[in-house]
């Protein structure tokens, strides 16, 4: 969004800034409409209209009014920038990637610029451009821990995990309230081993973004991992409230209940899970397990041999599991 030269009396483009830095995504769009009627080639309010239609959701759309924008100024940095993240949201990472770094050379001072490109070469693979663009945003943006942590991230990535940790306690030195970083460094701590340091760091993540699903998965896992099963249980029965359809960690919580001798309640969560995914082979093997736990041997030996047959990546240990027959 750009906001233009405040003047007296306020126009609806000035306006409808106004209502788009409150939040009011309506209200802005119907401004930027009156405005563009009454001047319709005005990149400014084309850029904006095209920006709160993109958080609405409405990329192709938004696409459209960025186009529009840049056939009439070519070199609006902002519009480049905005038309990229458009067309990576819509599936075409290229055009994405294409539209970022033409922003980047019109606004080579743009650290977000940098750090979006960076986002999009990570999603295609392209680990070493996304690391030198991070770089580069990093020291357009040094106390930001923002393009720091997206670094690490990186950084990890290529295999370099002592690296990745250091930068990640550079991002918290910036901001140790910066959830984004304990998360990522809890993460990287549980992959090198350092279970305890890795739940310690994941606590202060979910302490500072109570609403993150995928912090409190890694720390049941974390957990699971040290045998603090019980609190293992909390933090997956309190993610499945925050977003019940968190399938993959409903089949965590069921597996924590067959540890735990609970077969029927494990059994409940794999059918609610299988209802939302019916081709979850680990879903399935556990529910082999559960059935064959509460005593239910012929449905059991159904469900593992099925799953034996199937070539998945849970074949093997179903045939283990499964009846002489099918070995």
């Amino acid at each position: 969004m750009e906001d233009p030269t405040m003047n007296a009396p306020a126009t609806e483009l000035e306006l409808g800034v106004l209502r788009h830095l409150r939040g009011d995504l309506e209200g802005a769009e119907e401004l930027y409409r009156v405005a563009l009627a009454a001047e319709p080639e005005n990149p400014v309010t084309l850029n904006n209209l095209g920006f709160v239609i993109a958080q609405s959701g409405r990329f192709a759309e938004a696409v459209t009014w960025y186009e529009r924008a840049l056939d009439l100024d070519a070199d609006r940095a902002v519009a480049h920038l905005n038309l990229g993240n458009a067309r990576a949201a819509l599936g075409d990472l290229d055009g994405g990637i294409e539209e970022l770094r033409r922003s980047a050379e019109l606004a080579p001072d743009n650290a977000t610029a940098f750090d979006n490109l960076g986002q999009l070469l990570l999603l295609a693979g392209r680990y070493a451009e996304a690391e030198t663009t991070w770089t580069e945003a990093v020291r357009l943006a040094p106390g930001d821990p923002a393009p720091r942590t997206a670094w690490a991230t990186v950084v990890a990535a290529r295999g370099r995990l002592g690296e990745a940790v250091e930068i990640l306690y550079q991002a918290l030195a910036l901001d140790d309230e910066y959830a984004p970083a304990w998360a990522q460094l809890g993460a990287l701590l549980v992959v090198r081993g350092d279970l305890a340091s890795g739940c310690d760091a994941l606590s202060r993540a979910k302490t500072l973004a109570p609403a993150d699903t995928d912090v409190r998965r890694h720390l049941a896992v974390a957990l699971m991992s040290l045998g603090r099963r019980d609190e293992a249980a909390a933090e997956l029965t309190e993610l499945l409230r925050v977003d019940p359809a968190a399938t993959e960690a409903r089949v965590d919580l069921a597996v924590l209940h067959l540890a735990a001798d609970r077969p029927s309640a494990a059994l409940a969560l794999l059918d609610r899970a299988l209802e939302k995914a019916p081709d979850d082979d680990r879903a399935l093997l556990h529910r082999g397990l559960a059935l064959r736990e509460l005593g239910r041997t012929s449905e059991a030996d159904d469900v593992l041999r099925a799953l034996a047959e199937s070539g998945s990546a849970y074949s093997s240990r179903a045939s283990e599991l499964s009846e002489p027959d099918v070995r």
